[in-house]
Parts: C-alpha cells; sequence; structure tokens
C-alpha cells in the first residue's frame, strides 16, 4: 500500500484492521504520530515513514511488528528511537538518517540480521556498547555526526563491504574489522592525524576506495601501499609534504587525489600531469612494496635503450632459454615474459603441447616489449584468468582471444589500439561478456568509445583514460549492468552521454577533459560515491562545491533537477552513418538486437539517416572557437613554464615577485579566454 505525497496529517486507528497487509509506504506527508492501532499490523514486513513530521516519542508499541524486515523513519524531527525498535528481530534494513539522534538505542545489538543501517545526518556522539554484536552488518552509513571516536564498536563487524563515516569528528583512526570484506572506507572531513597501519592493513585484500581528504595528516604510512587493490585514494586537503614511493606501484590505483598538500618533495607540473604522471614519478623513488602484485620499477630510456641494443647485438633470445621459465610456469600457473623485447612470442607459448598451457596457464604477463599484435596462439589458453600486455605497441589482437571463457582481467595499457581494433577483435557475442570484470585500455589511440564493449555484461572495472575520446553520446551504459568503476579522465571529452545509465555506477573519473557541462542526472545515481571532475571547463558545478568532495557535487547536481526527478529509460537511438555498414557489422532489421556502426549503436528497428548535426554558423564558431582554444593551450603551457621557474629555489626576492604579478596576469587571461568559450 503506497499513500506518498498525500501531506496526510494522521491516521485512523482503525487501520489495525488491515491484518493481511504486508507493505506500507507513506513517505512525505505531514503525520506526527502514529495510532496504536497501527501496531496492530504484524504482517508488516516493509514500512516507510520517512519525510514526515514525526517528533514526538515514537511509541515503544513498535516492538510489536516483530515481521518487519526494513524500516524507514528518515528524514523525521526525531531525537531518540524506542527501546521496543531492538524486538524486532527479522529487522535486515534500518533508514533513520536525517533526523535529532543524539543516540542510537542501547541494545541495539540485539537485530542479529540487520546489515544495512543508514543514520546519517543525526547529532550522534557515540556508539553503543552492543554496537559490535551486528555481525551481519554489510552497509554502514555514519557520516554527518558528531562521533569523536568509534572505540571497538568496528572491529567485529566481519562482514561490513561499506563504510562512511565523513564529516564527523573523528581523532582516532577506527579499529576497522578483520578478515571483512571491505570494499569502501569513507573517512574524509574528519581531523585525524594519522592512519593506524595495524586497523587498515586489516582490510588489505579488499579495500579498493579510500576517501581521507580533509584532515591533518602529515604523512601516510608506507605500508598503505601494501593495499594492492585500491583503485581511489583521495588524501587532498591535508598536511602531507611526501608521498610513499610505494604507492606508485599500485595496478589498479586510476584515482589519486592530493590537491591541496604542501607537497615540496614533488614538482607541482607532475602533479598537474595525472595519476599515471605521479604513479610513475614515484616509482623512481623507491622499491615496491614486498608480498603484493604491483607493478615493475621504472627504469629511464637510456636503461630501456641500453638493453634494447643488448638484445639486437646478442639476436633473439632462443626458445631453449625459456624452458626454465615455461617448466615453472606450468606449475605455479603464472608466467611473466617481461623486458624481453619481444616482437614475436616463444614458439611453445601454446596451449597444447609439452607444458599443456591450455590446461595449466591462469595468469600471463607480456608488458613492456615490442609486440604489435596478439597472436591467436594466445586464444589456446583457456584457462587464462588474467593476460596483462602493457607498454607494448599492440595495433591488434586476435578475435580468438575474445573468446577465452574464463579472462576475468584483461589489461592493455600503453599501446596503440585504436576503437575499430577494439570492435573487431570483439566482435558479435563474445565469449568475455559472461567472464571480464576489468577492461584497462588506458593511453590508446580511441577516438570513439566502441559499442561492443556494451557487450561485457559482467564488466565491473572500466579504464579509458588518456585516449582521444571526445564523446559519450549514443553508448549504451544501461546495458553494463555491473560496472562501478569508470574513468574516461584525459581524453577530449565534450559530452558524457548517459553514463548515469549504468545501474551500479559507484566511482567516475572525468577529469582533464573540455566538458562545458556535467549532467545532473549523475545526481540521482543511487550507488555512486565517487566523482572527479578537475580540470574541465564546465560551469556546472561551483569550484566551492568540488572542492568539498564527492557528497557534495552530488547532492549539489541533484538540488540542481526538479523535485521528485527520476531517471527515464534511454530511448532506442538512431545513428547517422557515412558508408554502409557490412553485413557482419549489421543485422537484417528489425531483429531487435544491438547493431554495430561506425562504432556507434541502434537498438531496435530500422536504423535511420540522421539529419546533419547541427544547423550552426558552423564555420563561422567554429573557427573563433579554434582561434580561442590555440590561444587557451598557449596560454596554459606559458603558465606552467613560469610555475616550474617560481619552484626554482634560487630565485631572488624581487624576481620572485615579478614572476608571481606575471603569472596572476596570465591566469586571468586564460579565465577570460575560456568565458568566450561558454
Amino acid at each position: 500500500m503506497d499513500l506518498s505525497h498525500n501531506a496526510i496529517p494522521s491516521i485512523s486507528d482503525e487501520i489495525g484492521g488491515l491484518t493481511s497487509v504486508t507493505s506500507i509506504k507513506l513517505t512525505k506527508n505531514a503525520l506526527q504520530v502514529l495510532p496504536e492501532g497501527f501496531f496492530e499490523l504484524h504482517a508488516l514486513t516493509y514500512l516507510d515513514l520517512s519525510h514526515n513530521e514525526l517528533e514526538q516519542n515514537l511509541s515503544e508499541s513498535f516492538g510489536a511488528l516483530i515481521g518487519l524486515k526494513e524500516l524507514g523513519l528518515s528524514g523525521n524531527k526525531l531525537s531518540h528511537l524506542p527501546n521496543s525498535i531492538t524486538l524486532l528481530e527479522n529487522l535486515e534494513a534500518l533508514h533513520v538518517d536525517e533526523n535529532k539522534l543524539t543516540a542510537l538505542p542501547e541494545r541495539i545489538g540485539n537485530l542479529h540480521k540487520l546489515h544495512v543501517l543508514n543514520a546519517h545526518s543525526n547529532h550522534l556522539t557515540a556508539l553503543p556498547s552492543s554496537f559490535g554484536a551486528l555481525r551481519n552488518m554489510q552497509n554502514l552509513d555514519l557520516k554527518k555526526n558528531r562521533l569523536e571516536s568509534t572505540g571497538d564498536a568496528l572491529a567485529t563487524l566481519t562482514k561490513l563491504k561499506f563504510l562512511d563515516l565523513r564529516q564527523n569528528k573523528l581523532a582516532v583512526f577506527p579499529a576497522l574489522p578483520e578478515g571483512a570484506d571491505l570494499d569502501q572506507v569513507f573517512l574524509g572531513y574528519n581531523t585525524l592525524s594519522t592512519i593506524n597501519e595495524t586497523s587498515i592493513l586489516r582490510v588489505k585484500d579488499s579495500v579498493t576506495v579510500l576517501d581521507m581528504r580533509d584532515n591533518k595528516l602529515a604523512n601516510l604510512p608506507a605500508n598503505i601501499a601494501c593495499l594492492y587493490r585500491l583503485k581511489t585514494l583521495d588524501v587532498a586537503n591535508n598536511d602531507l609534504s611526501d608521498l610513499p614511493p610505494g604507492l606508485g606501484y599500485l595496478k589498479h590505483l586510476n584515482h589519486f587525489i592530493v590537491d591541496g598538500n604542501p607537497l615540496r618533495a614533488i614538482r607541482r607540473a607532475v602533479i598537474s600531469a595525472g595519476c599515471e604522471s605521479l604513479k610513475k614519478y614515484l616509482r623512481t623513488r623507491g622499491a615496491p612494496p614486498a608480498g603484493v602484485d604491483v607493478l615493475e620499477e621504472e627504469r629511464d630510456e637510456l636503461q630501456i635503450e641500453r638493453e634494447r641494443s643488448t638484445h639486437a647485438d646478442d639476436g633473439a633470445q632462443p626458445a631453449s632459454d625459456y624452458i626454465f621459465q615455461f617448466r615453472e610456469a606450468a606449475a605455479s600457473g603464472t608466467m611473466i615474459l617481461m623486458n624481453n623485447s619481444l616482437n614475436v612470442l616463444p614458439p611453445d607459448l601454446v596451449g597444447q603441447g609439452q607444458f599443456d598451457f591450455g590446461s595449466t596457464l591462469f595468469h600471463l604477463n607480456l608488458s613492456s616489449n615490442q609486440l604489435r599484435s596478439l597472436p591467436a596462439a594466445i586464444g589456446e589458453l583457456v584457462s587464462l584468468k588474467t593476460l596483462t600486455v602493457e607498454d607494448n605497441e599492440l595495433q591488434a589482437l586476435d578475435p580468438s582471444i575474445a573468446a577465452l571463457p574464463h579472462l576475468e582481467l584483461l589489461r592493455l595499457r600503453k599501446n596503440s589500439l585504436s576503437a575499430e581494433s577494439i570492435s573487431e577483435f570483439l566482435g558479435n557475442s563474445p565469449a568475455l561478456g559472461d567472464s571480464l570484470k576489468e577492461l584497462d585500455v588506458r593511453n590508446n589511440s580511441l577516438a570513439t568509445l566502441p559499442v561492443e564493449i556494451s557487450q561485457l555484461r559482467s564488466l565491473e572495472t572500466l579504464l579509458l583514460g588518456f585516449n582521444r575520446l571526445e564523446t559519450l553520446d549514443r553508448f549504451p551504459w544501461s546495458q553494463l549492468t555491473k560496472v562501478s568503476v569508470v574513468s574516461v579522465s584525459d581524453n577530449k571529452l565534450r559530452a558524457l552521454g548517459r553514463i548515469y545509465d549504468a545501474p551500479l555506477l559507484a566511482s567516475l573519473s572525468f577529469e582533464n577533459n573540455s566538458l562545458t557541462k556535467v549532467p545532473c542526472e549523475l545526481g540521482l545515481c543511487p550507488h555512486l560515491r565517487a566523482i572527479y571532475m578537475n580540470g574541465n571547463p564546465q560551469r556546472t558545478v561551483r569550484g566551492g562545491v568540488i572542492a568539498k568532495g564527492s557528497a557534495e557535487i552530488l547532492a549539489y547536481l541533484k538540488n540542481k533537477l526538479p523535485p521528485d526527478t527520476v531517471l527515464s529509460p534511454p530511448s532506442p537511438v538512431a545513428v547517422s552513418r557515412t558508408k554502409k555498414p557490412s553485413s557482419a557489422a549489421s543485422k537484417s532489421r528489425n531483429t531487435g538486437t544491438l547493431r554495430v556502426i561506425d562504432n556507434t549503436y541502434a537498438t531496435q528497428g530500422d536504423v535511420a539517416v540522421a539529419a546533419p548535426v547541427a544547423p550552426l554558423d558552423s564555420f563561422t564558431v567554429l573557427n573563433e572557437n579554434a582561434v580561442i582554444e590555440l590561444e587557451l593551450s598557449k596560454l596554459s603551457t606559458q603558465i606552467e613554464q613560469l610555475e616550474s621557474r617560481l619552484d626554482t629555489q634560487t630565485l631572488s626576492a624581487a624576481k620572485r615577485f615579478a614572476l608571481k604579478k606575471e603569472l596572476a596576469m596570465l591566469r586571468s587571461k586564460k579565465i577570460r579566454e575560456a568565458r568566450k568559450l561558454q
């Protein structure tokens, strides 16, 4: 029964006669009190009373609703909860956010089945002593409270997956649970001065997002580099003067936010160049962390050239030299053939043969070689789970590789792959659609986003940074039903399309692009927790809001939409084309299946020829914009040069003052030029 949005001021006591009702939704009404008859609804399993005007003491009769599995009391004016709520032994989800609660019930630990607790935006100062008994807790949101410490309350929550303690008053790093699959930890906007190594290392095998921004951290422990699954690390606006070199070796780290720190040991140009540049620099300053799967050590160009010369003088490495490695790989399931100057694969690296790699090899790393293509022989390695071919010269991948039935991670960073080569590789209905979880094609030559990627139904992480993408329009994001992390930073994007259609999107980076607008619908994405958008000429979100972090950005975007706006389903798209699609690329009409046309897509029926794009006064506008963009590029170069000169320690005070004045003038001029593009 749904009676939401009706401004109902009260409910009759006779409601108790609806004994068979199992679900009641009364959100956004004007209820101030509940009748006693309400608590005779013993069949209720779902009750949502959020956004009413409940402020008097809730009846202790709440404990009679023993069948409740989910209870929503968000957005009221409650100062405390009835103790009888702790009798709801079947309760699995409790939402009490946006109230005035100063404490949670002392016996809340009796709710043994509770796995979701949303109590953000209250006045909580401490957690009850029984809190640690909530051993089935998975999703815990306590942000925007007044907690100074969590004590040992979290240490026993061994099923915890999501923890949000932002915007509290924490001065002590929380004691995290041992052995939990804790995936995301948000501790930003507190007063933490240190990270407890013992605590953070308890979750080193699971944590992918760590938010420590706007605290008082003076340094990061070296062992933080042992968080080898980390994808997002936000330490903006702290007191850090340096970073541990080990962070540069983290394979999955693609969102590394360090703005607002006095990083005297790292040049500003390195930081402004983005995550990969910073990681590369850190790798030159120290060794990788021990005992975890990390990137190789950074080598300078002179060393690489010497190695290549040595290999050229000695000739190609004979197959016999690989025998020991092959035997070891057949036994361990892992083969690493990095830095071997390979331009072809060793002949024994096949599925059938004396080593039977088709059934024995699970992980293959061919990074830092000179391969221009991956041959069909790789497609014979049918047991592969991870394939890493980074920093080569790849221009093509044999389609048989897309038929590998167990491949979960495909890393192709730093190659020369085009959108067309990815399309040809994936083809129609690749077996990878059911297995691949991570695709990394950063630092390639993609000018468009291949629609074939939408067939990767199990994909969770998609990394597209440092390519030449200009738009994400027309890509069917709704088909990537499991993708949670997307990075399109450092491209040439002018439009994000309907990226908000990705149903499980949790982390999105589109830094350093050419976006003038940001879709406000991102604020409606239910799982989006991390959004990174610096380095765009957009005016949708003010700089002050961006500085406050992801939560504020998302709230700001949502507030720009009309009230009660919901995400509309994506509609079929008719795509223009410049050449006739081949029979292999286009299905027969009215089949209702996805059809590929020049790396764009249509979903049903005929493909219409769209009208020419934009009946603008095009040449005048484009020429003016081109001139402005050229000027902006020149100004950016001049600004970067001046910033580098200011980093020089030998400058006199007078010279430094003159340079700062010149820099301020250039920055002002850049702002004026950028406004002309709006």
